[in-house]
């Protein structure tokens, strides 16, 4: 029997620091299998970060070199400064940004857009803390992305002795349903586990 543990999801502290650190992700999962077995922990696997300052397109072709989905911009000194996944890069976000500078043809084009002008900048992150996760499930997870409406959930742990959080790891919608071989996205996030298991039956 499934037992919910809501998963809180919380602005990051003022001081989050980046670090880069086998990934533990199993072949598949249920719903009651320990959440950190779908983690991508950052202790195990290097983080992948990209320049504030690269081309948009230039990062999409560095997360398709690195088969990865979501990377981390740091500046020049490595400062953590935010997030940028393959959706925003192939979505909407090129031409609204566009749109907002009034471009005209000609005037400006995608191949000016850098990746700090649509990243999602560390203070606009919601995030779980890591301590949370240590009795978590799947299933958590699960209802985690369907509160938040994301593809990506970002942990983050505490600095020992000090006020700072350092990004810990994270969960993708896409490793989670390769984990429990269902489509999630194409169905809402299931509204209820009968749903889901009724996912995973057939």
């Amino acid at each position: 029997m499934n037992t919910v543990t809501a998963l809180r999801l919380s602005k990051p502290t003022a001081n989050l620091e980046f670090y880069a650190g086998t990934d533990g992700r199993k072949g598949r999962l249920g719903l009651d299998d320990p959440a950190l077995d779908l983690l991508t922990d950052f202790h195990l696997t290097p983080a992948i970060s990209v320049r504030a300052t690269a081309q948009i397109d230039n990062a999409l072709t560095q997360m398709i070199r690195d088969r990865v989905r979501l990377l981390f911009i740091v500046d020049a000194e490595f400062s953590l400064l935010g997030a940028i996944t393959s959706y925003d890069i192939q979505g909407e976000k090129p031409l609204r940004y566009l749109q907002s500078r009034d471009c005209r043809i000609g005037i400006c084009s995608r191949e000016d857009i850098l990746v700090q002008d649509i990243m999602t900048p560390v203070q606009k992150w919601k995030v779980i803390d890591f301590d949370q996760l240590r009795d978590a499930t799947v299933a958590d997870v699960v209802e985690a992305f369907k509160a938040s409406g994301q593809r990506h959930l970002i942990v983050v742990d505490a600095v020992s002795g000090r006020d700072a959080q350092v990004v810990r790891g994270l969960f993708s919608l896409s490793t989670l349903e390769r984990a429990l071989g269902t489509d999630i996205e194409s169905t809402k996030i299931a509204s209820s586990f009968a749903e889901i298991k009724h996912a995973l039956a057939r």
